[in-house]
């Protein structure tokens, strides 16, 4: 997941809707409230879902930490290798999703097709120029994290989309410097995503407990929606002619693709597994 968040388009919560840990990601995020801090906590602690959230963002956690300049440098030198891998793995993830909603009914189909199209087009808007400073990074966060929580939304892409995308890279490349003031950013950052999250947590759970498989049908179209954002622009205007331009132009690509889906496919036999055990 936090490698996926490192990627602009590619969601985190796609990783964890097709690895089965969506709905325990939701219910751990909910139960961080006051209500529950209380001398029943550490007794709660695991029946809560906090040990596997406490898990789950120490991994996200360091992947950030430790990819954020490995993924600068693939997505300076390999970016069309990094775009065909998450184009396979977000084809399969469809795949997957869909597999699991039964039955699927036509209105069903029309809902797809309909939030399929609103993330294409919220994905469309240009970036802000905006003067970057601690408060706009706060904001950055918040948004970001409501991204991140929705699969199909990249959390990545959206920091592309308000011009923050690589300064909080480069924050996350120097935090650990003498005399940086990198820490300051990444707090704001930090602080904004956890108020998002804890926010907007509230009502996805709402939604799978009033209407689960069409917030499944919703949340897989946010993923078909974003399939054209994976593919590098400049092979067409149109977005259908720049997918098949990107590849036909070079056919090794195609390679990248199977992997992406292999992964997918051992990911959600992990998921299977997770879910029996």
């Amino acid at each position: 997941m936090g490698i996926a968040d490192i990627v602009p388009g590619v969601s985190g919560g796609t990783i964890a809707l097709i690895t089965g840990i969506y709905k325990d990601l939701i219910t751990g995020l909910n139960n961080l409230n006051f209500k529950n801090f209380n001398r029943h906590f550490l007794k709660n602690f695991k029946s809560n879902k906090l040990d596997f959230l406490l898990i789950l963002f120490l991994g996200i956690a360091t992947s950030i930490i430790l990819f954020s300049k490995i993924i600068l440098f693939f997505l300076d030198n390999y970016i069309n290798e990094i775009s065909s891998f998450f184009f396979g793995l977000i084809i399969c993830s469809v795949y997957v999703l869909l597999r699991n909603i039964k039955p699927i009914k036509f209105y069903d189909v029309i809902i797809l097709l309909l939030s399929s199209f609103i993330i294409y087009q919220l994905l469309k808007i240009d970036n802000f120029n905006y003067q970057i400073n601690i408060t706009y990074i706060f904001i950055c966060g918040f948004l970001c994290s409501c991204a991140m929580i929705l699969p199909g939304i990249s959390g990545s892409y959206i920091l592309l989309i308000l011009g923050a995308y690589k300064f909080i890279l480069s924050k996350l490349d120097s935090l650990f410097f003498n005399g940086s003031d990198s820490y300051l950013f990444i707090i704001a950052f930090a602080l904004g995503a956890l108020i998002g999250i804890l926010t907007f947590s509230k009502l996805i759970k709402w939604l799978f407990k009033n209407f689960e498989n069409k917030t499944l049908i919703v949340l897989t179209g946010f993923i078909i929606g974003s399939l054209t954002k994976i593919i590098p622009t400049g092979y067409g205007e149109i977005e259908l002619l720049n997918i098949y331009n990107f590849f036909t132009s070079d056919t090794y690509l195609i390679l990248w693709v199977f992997i992406g889906i292999i992964a997918i496919i051992a990911l959600n036999k992990i998921g299977e597994k997770n879910e029996i055990q």
